[in-house]
C-alpha cells in the first residue's frame, strides 16, 4: 500500500515521498519512524484487541480516481500533472528525486521538524502561501494562475491575491524599464505591440534627428561648450537661438520632449502593469478552459502560458541596433 498522502496518526502530517515510514505489524498503521519511536508503540494499540485493520479501513481511499500530491498530500484529479494546492509535480518518483537532490545540496537531508524543509534551505512556495483553490475571480483559481504564469509565480500570485482581496498592487520595475518589450515577453501581445510600437517610433525619430541634423547638434554643443567659459552664457544662447529657424528650434527641443514622454510612459506602465497582467491572465485562462475541448486544460495552461524568450531576445537585438546604428552612421557623415 502506498502511504503518500495519508496522515501520520501521531503528528497528523502527511506522508511524503521521501519519508521514513514504519508500519505496525499487527494492524498495518503507518507512522513516521520518529513518531513511532517517540510513542514506543502503535497509535492504534488499544484497538488491536478488536481486530482493527488499517488497510481495510482505508481500502476505499486507494480506489478513488485521484492523484495524491507527494508534497502536501492533497488529492487531485487523475488528469492533473501538478498539484492544485502547492503546484508540485504529482509524479512520486520525480518528487522523490527532487527532494533527494535538495537534501544533498542542503546538508545531507537534515530537516526542520516544523515544516520538513532542509536546514539552511530557502523554502520556495510557488504559490507564495496562497491556497491553490483561492478564488481569483471569473472562475479562476490561484493554482490555475500559477500554471499559466509559470516564471516568477511567487511574486505574481502574491500580487494577484492582494489585488483580488485588498485592491492593492506594487510598482513593477521590470515593466517600467522595458515597457512594451516586457509585455511581449509576458505574451501580452496586443498591448505589448502597441507600447513597443510607440517605443520604436520614439527611437526612430530620435535616431533620424541625430543623423539628419548632426551638424546642428554639433554646432549647438560647440556654443554650449564655449559659453561655459564666458560670463554671458545666456546671451550667447539667445543669440544662437535667434539665428535658428522654427524647424531647427523644434529639432533641438524634440529629443527632450520625447525623453520626457518616455519617462511618463515608463512610470504609468510600472504602476499599472500588475493589474493589467492579472486581468490578462484571467481572460486567457477562462478562454483556455472554454476552448480546450478534448485536451486537458491543465496541460494547455502549461503550454500556452509562461513567457516568450525568443521574442524578448529579438527585441533586445533590435533595440541595440536602433540605438547604436546612428552613432555608427554619423561617423561617415
Amino acid at each position: 500500500m502506498d502511504y503518500i498522502g495519508y496522515q501520520c496518526p501521531v503528528c497528523q502530517k502527511y506522508f511524503h515521498a521521501d519519508d521514513d515510514v514504519v508500519v505496525c505489524p499487527e494492524c498495518g498503521t503507518p507512522h513516521h519512524r520518529d513518531c513511532y519511536e517517540q510513542t514506543g508503540h502503535c497509535f492504534n494499540e488499544q484497538m488491536h484487541a478488536q481486530g482493527y485493520d488499517y488497510q481495510s479501513e482505508h481500502e476505499d481511499d486507494t480506489n478513488e480516481n485521484v492523484r495524491v500530491c507527494p508534497s502536501c498530500g492533497k488529492k487531485n484529479d487523475m488528469e492533473t500533472f501538478f498539484c492544485r494546492s502547492c503546484g508540485a509535480s504529482l509524479d512520486p518518483e520525480k518528487a522523490k528525486t527532487e527532494q533527494q537532490q535538495q537534501n544533498t545540496a542542503y546538508g545531507g537531508g537534515q530537516t526542520n521538524q516544523a515544516n520538513g524543509v532542509p536546514f539552511g534551505a530557502a523554502f520556495m512556495d510557488p504559490l507564495a502561501g496562497v491556497p491553490g483553490d483561492a478564488d481569483f475571480g471569473d472562475g479562476v483559481t490561484a493554482g490555475e494562475a500559477a500554471k499559466y504564469v509559470k516564471q516568477n509565480t511567487p511574486y505574481f500570485i502574491r500580487i494577484f491575491s492582494n489585488i483580488r482581496n485588498f485592491n492593492k498592487s506594487k510598482f513593477n520595475f521590470s515593466a517600467a524599464l522595458f515597457t512594451g518589450g516586457y509585455m511581449l515577453y509576458r505574451k501580452m501581445y496586443k498591448l505589448g505591440a502597441l507600447f513597443a510600437g510607440l517605443q520604436l517610433l520614439m527611437l526612430i525619430v530620435e535616431s533620424y534627428i541625430s543623423v539628419a541634423y548632426n551638424s546642428l547638434f554639433t554646432q549647438f554643443m560647440e556654443i554650449y561648450s564655449n559659453s561655459m567659459s564666458t560670463q554671458d552664457m545666456i546671451g550667447n544662447f539667445m543669440q544662437f537661438m535667434q539665428q535658428c529657424s522654427f524647424t531647427e528650434i523644434l529639432v533641438l527641443y524634440l529629443p527632450t520632449l520625447i525623453e520626457a514622454a518616455r519617462i511618463v510612459m515608463m512610470i504609468v506602465i510600472g504602476i499599472c502593469f500588475n493589474r493589467m497582467y492579472f486581468k490578462h491572465c484571467k481572460k486567457q485562462i477562462v478562454k483556455i478552459k472554454e476552448t480546450s475541448g478534448s485536451e486537458n486544460p491543465e496541460t494547455v495552461l502549461q503550454t500556452k502560458g509562461g513567457v516568450n524568450i525568443a521574442l524578448a531576445i529579438s527585441l533586445l537585438a533590435a533595440y541595440l541596433i536602433i540605438v547604436y546604428l546612428p552613432n555608427f552612421l554619423t561617423g561617415f557623415i
